[in-house]
This record gives structure tokens, C-alpha cells and sequence, in this order.
């Protein structure tokens, strides 16, 4: 177990040979989904409830399982990360599916995790439950980890958008106070390197998002990040905060990701926090 999620504060761990191929909701109701090249699928699925009678959220999972045609094998409990859980192994024909249900009380939500395939195992489910974090964030703050946005946020920062296709990655996320704003985008080098594709034009049009308009930014300073106070075109006195605007280069693999955040004079020291703690992470 090598590639490291982290959405939504759901945290765990992909084979190497496995890939994120979608994701949707918010960190109250949402899903993950993975697989390898083929051969499997993995999906979490989440969602807010009180936790009563969870187990009989499980057995309504499992019985429409039962009535496309999979014949339950096995029932048993399990332990994610403190939490009681009910596991049931299915199989029709060479597919067979693994599905665990429980209830984090930390957050409030539901979670079901199914895993199926011809070519899963209960060795490897079992592996990526047991790296399943349902409650991250207990310093108050989160890793949000994805196709190449890598941030650490506080725990009340809140994913306002995305766009996730081939050779662009892009966050936009908010504090609860809608007071500081966070937009990281990544290209990959093939791309960024291409003939087509201007990065200061792309750099214009995400800063763009977050400052308001007849805005320019006047840099006061450059060090491992740039810091521009955003100023009235026309009337130089009138400050609507600060942007702060990393680039950083990763490795592995190879692209390039950017990082810009708003943000007004009382909360800059929690931005130059965000923006000195950006994460290079698989794609």
C-alpha cells in the first residue's frame, strides 16, 4: 500500500497499481472511487446520520447485492479506526465483493466501503480498510491529497470547487468565514512545456477567481512564495487584502503545481501557514 488519498477527511491508502478514477459530494455526503487497470473496483461512500441502527443500513446494501444474483458467503465484525463494522463477503460466478459498513461517531456520517472484481482479495480489502482514517484532523488540521493537489488545511476550510481531466488539476477551497481562499491547480510537464500552453495567462486567469474587480496587485515581497497586496485600480489607498502565489515543482511525477491564496491583513499569517505547506503527492 503506496499511494496515500486524503479527501473530503476520509484518509487511506491505494495499491500502487491502483488509480482514482472519481470522486463526488462534499465532506458531509460523498464517494470515492478506484481501481486498477483492471479487474477491480474500490468505492467509499459516505454520508451524514445519527448512527442509529446502522447495521440495518448494511443489510439493505447487502440485499439488493443478494437480489442482482451474489450469494453471501460470510458475515463478521471488524474494527475501523475504534469503530465497530460489519463485513460481508459476497460471490457470483469469479466476482466476488467485499462490503463494510459503519458509523463514525467523530463526524457524524455513514460510511460503506465495497470492493469487487475478479481479481480482489480479502488480503487487499482488508489492507485498505485497516489504513481507512473516518475522523482525520484531530490537530486541527487536514491533508487533502488527489491527482495532484497536495494542501494542508485547517479542519474548517471547506472544498467550494474542482476540476480533475487529463493534464489539469484544480481546488478551489474556503474557510467557514469565507475570509480566506485557497485555489491550487497542477499541470504536468508535457503539458506545461507544450508550445500551446501559457502559464501566465493560466496564472492570470485563476488569480482572477479570487480578486474582486478594477483590482491590481502590487508586489511587496518574493522569497519562496510572492506576496502582493491587492489595491483599487484607480484609487491606490482602497487595500482589498493580500495574495500570496507559490510555484512549486514535482517530482514525482513530473508537473507543475500551483498555489494562491486571498486573504485579508488579520489572517495573513494563517495564509503564509497554507501556503508554506503545500504538498507535492501522486497524481
Amino acid at each position: 500500500m503506496g499511494k496515500v488519498v486524503s479527501w473530503n477527511h476520509v484518509v487511506f491508502k491505494l495499491p500502487d497499481n491502483w488509480e482514482v478514477t472519481s470522486e463526488g459530494g462534499s465532506r458531509f455526503n460523498g464517494i470515492i472511487v478506484a481501481a486498477p487497470e483492471k479487474g477491480g473496483k474500490l468505492e467509499i461512500y459516505w454520508r451524514r446520520s445519527s448512527g442509529k441502527k446502522y447495521w440495518r443500513e448494511h443489510e439493505r446494501y447487502v440485499d439488493k447485492l443478494v437480489k442482482r444474483g451474489f450469494e453471501r458467503r460470510s458475515r463478521f465484525k471488524v474494527s475501523i479506526k475504534g469503530h465497530e463494522a460489519f463485513e460481508d463477503v459476497l460471490i457470483n460466478g469469479n466476482v466476488k465483493v467485499f462490503v463494510t459498513t459503519w458509523y463514525c461517531d467523530e463526524t457524524n456520517r455513514l460510511f460503506i466501503v465495497q470492493m469487487d472484481g475478479e481479481k480482489v482479495s480479502q488480503s487487499i480489502f482488508s489492507e485498505v480498510l485497516n489504513s481507512i482514517n473516518c475522523h482525520p484532523g484531530d490537530k486541527g488540521v487536514v491533508d487533502w491529497r488527489l491527482m495532484g493537489i497536495g494542501l494542508r488545511l485547517y479542519t474548517d476550510y471547506f472544498l467550494l470547487d474542482r476540476i480533475f481531466k487529463i493534464g489539469y488539476s484544480m481546488a478551489y477551497f474556503m474557510s467557514r468565514d469565507k475570509k480566506v481562499h485557497v485555489i491550487q491547480y497542477s499541470i504536468p510537464k508535457y503539458v506545461h512545456s507544450s508550445i500551446s500552453f501559457r502559464a501566465e495567462d493560466t496564472w492570470k486567469r485563476h488569480a482572477k477567481m479570487l480578486i474582486p474587480k478594477f483590482t491590481v496587485l502590487d508586489l511587496i515581497s518574493r522569497n519562496n512564495y510572492s506576496t502582493y497586496i491587492i489595491r483599487h485600480r484607480f484609487i491606490k489607498s482602497i487595500k482589498y487584502g493580500y495574495l500570496l502565489s507559490k510555484i512549486d515543482e514535482c517530482k514525482k511525477p513530473n508537473y507543475i503545481q500551483y498555489t494562491l491564496v486571498k486573504t485579508d491583513s488579520k489572517r495573513l499569517e494563517e495564509a503564509c501557514s497554507i501556503i508554506g505547506n503545500t504538498l507535492c503527492v501522486e497524481w
